[in-house]
């Protein structure tokens, strides 16, 4: 990958100079909120200060007054209720959620995830026939549903009702069920349009409980406490990778709360095998919990990732917690060897430079696990990336990944007479496409980005140029406060320029840590997967700031995102 373009933020004095003064902030963190967009006190005050309360009606969203009526007639008739999901995170966690919910209300309520490689995504025909001869009158998707125009009409055939809740972008039309939830739709008036899956199906428990609550009916049932299910709102919504603004920050910041000491014994478990202390970050989230939740659905079945989040037993929630961290190991094997078979493939066979994206198949690659290494292959060859697993009939099924904010659905959409099915969002989409047509999707794809206009950026966007001597607890506290982190959120970066590297040390041949000190200010820094083993002795250097706390002790530290050898 070529060098990346730093482009540091010029921010109007005059906003910054008012927010500070006004919220009794450093200018350095006015300048953040600048820089995000918040230009005036209230709408800094009210970023930093945002809370539950702050959550907009769950009943803005298009389709939630009917979804909620027959829920609520499912309740007062005890009738039978399906929970379809899917077998990702964001999935596992919604079908957690809207079960447990609705079995906190008294309700008759199974769940029920397809299997990965025997169904394949999404709502099918056989399911919903296995859901009739169990009685369900009621089925509600989560995370998925959305395309499901064929089985919605079957279920309604067979005698069920159906309640779509998913997130996905589409196209063309949509379900004939009792409501459509999916905040993407052009008329719906939720403001909340990037929520994860498990955020729409948070958003109808929180309605229900409402319409509940105004009825009495809790004056005879507990009433189930929403904040309990934020854990999981929290795990599903950073898995899935979506955008942390508006009302995503606000449920993932509680959310994080929680999972620091969660009440749910499958996610005390969890945290355990994961070796995850007291305290937990958006990374652990996404990069240790989350993995394990994956793998179930990966690998074997997604059942026992639910399991796991239902549990009410500590033993059995270990149990499981052991199974899944033990699948993880397994699926982290088979990722590498696929790893190593897909870079040898491009650039001996592909080339890094013909293509404006990479679409990559085989015959011997798990299916299971070919989107983790297209997020691998897209970040280390700067581009787009499909990796498509092909069965005994030629029919590849393959997950693809974006690069620097180019759009794949809006590309993929060009190519649909090329595939037998696609779905997804902007940065990450599934496809099904015949093994004599990959060759054909590689060209079209490849010709509908350029078409497109569309260009990875290699830039890196740094907020402010600061000195060492001006980095202190209380700075890093207030960059605290702008947190949780993600797309759309950005965790600040700082540079400072002509430090003096001190003390380097290679950890695991892959990470360095060393000192820096200029004008009588020594600060540690880590680096993480650097891209230079030794560095000058005197740099520019990109980095955030965090507190690292050790054997109770805690430390301002430097996390190193890119640096050079000073100029000049």
């Amino acid at each position: 990958m070529k060098e990346k373009k730093w482009v540091v933020a010029k921010p109007a004095k005059g906003p910054v100079e008012k927010i500070s003064a006004k919220l009794g902030i450093l200018p350095i963190t006015a300048e953040l909120l600048v820089n995000r967009g918040i230009n005036s006190t209230q709408d800094a005050e009210a970023f930093l200060c945002a809370s539950l309360s702050d959550l907009p009606s769950p009943f803005l969203m298009k389709g939630m007054e009917e979804a909620v009526e027959r829920l609520r007639r499912c309740v007062h008739k005890k009738e039978k209720i399906a929970v379809y999901g899917d077998y990702d995170v964001d999935g596992v966690t919604a079908t957690s959620l809207l079960t447990g919910f609705l079995r906190a209300l008294g309700c008759d309520v199974i769940y029920y995830i397809p299997d990965r490689f025997k169904e394949g995504y999404g709502v099918n025909s056989q399911a919903l026939r296995a859901l009739k001869q169990k009685q369900v009158t009621l089925v509600i998707s989560v995370d998925c549903g959305i395309t499901a125009v064929d089985e919605v009409a079957q279920a309604r055939a067979l005698g069920m009702d159906f309640i779509v809740t998913d997130h996905h972008s589409f196209l063309g039309q949509l379900p004939e069920a009792v409501a459509v939830l999916n905040p993407r739709q052009t008329d719906c008036g939720y403001p909340g349009k990037e929520v994860a899956g498990v955020g729409v199906a948070f958003n109808l428990a929180l309605a229900l409980r409402r319409t509940l609550r105004e009825e009495g009916f809790f004056e005879t049932a507990a009433e189930p406490n929403m904040g309990d299910f934020l854990d999981l709102v929290s795990l599903g919504t950073v898995s899935d990778r979506v955008p942390v603004e508006n009302v995503n920050r606000i449920m993932l910041k509680e959310g994080l709360k929680r999972m620091r000491s969660p009440k749910r014994p499958g996610l005390r478990a969890l945290k355990d095998v994961s070796g995850i202390g007291d305290g937990i970050e958006i990374f652990d989230l996404g990069f240790r919990l989350g993995p394990r939740i994956n793998a179930a659905g990966r690998l074997d079945s997604a059942d026992k990732a639910v399991e796991l989040l239902l549990s009410d037993s500590r033993e059995e929630a270990f149990s499981l917690a052991k199974f899944l961290d033990e699948r993880n190991s397994k699926r982290r094997e088979i990722e590498e060897g696929i790893l190593r078979d897909a870079t040898r493939m491009v650039e001996s066979v592909h080339g890094d430079t013909k293509y404006n994206s990479l679409v990559l198949s085989s015959r011997k690659w798990h299916r299971g696990v070919v989107g983790i290494v297209a997020s691998s292959i897209a970040g280390s060859y700067g581009k787009p990336a499909f990796l498509i697993s092909v069965d005994e009939n030629g029919v590849g099924r393959g997950s693809g990944r974006s690069f620097g904010g180019i759009n794949i659905f809006s590309v993929l959409s060009k190519c649909e007479d090329l595939l037998m099915e696609f779905g997804g969002h902007a940065y990450a989409a599934g496809v099904t496409v015949l093994e004599e047509k990959i060759d054909l999707f590689r060209e079209r794809f490849s010709e509908e980005l350029e078409k497109s206009g569309q260009k990875p950026e290699s830039r890196l966007n740094i907020d402010s140029e600061i000195t060492l001597a001006s980095i202190s607890d209380t700075l890093v506290s207030e960059i605290e406060t702008l947190s949780p982190f993600g797309e759309g959120n950005p965790e600040p970066l700082f540079l400072s320029r002509a430090v003096r590297v001190m003390d380097q040390n290679l950890l695991r041949n892959q990470h360095v840590r060393f000192r820096v000190r200029k004008n009588g200010s020594v600060l540690n820094c880590i680096w993480f997967y650097a891209s230079r083993k030794r560095l000058p002795e005197e740099i520019d250097l990109v980095f955030a700031l965090r507190f690292n706390v050790r054997n109770g002790e805690r430390e301002t530290r430097l996390f190193i995102k890119d640096a050079r050898g000073t100029s000049g």
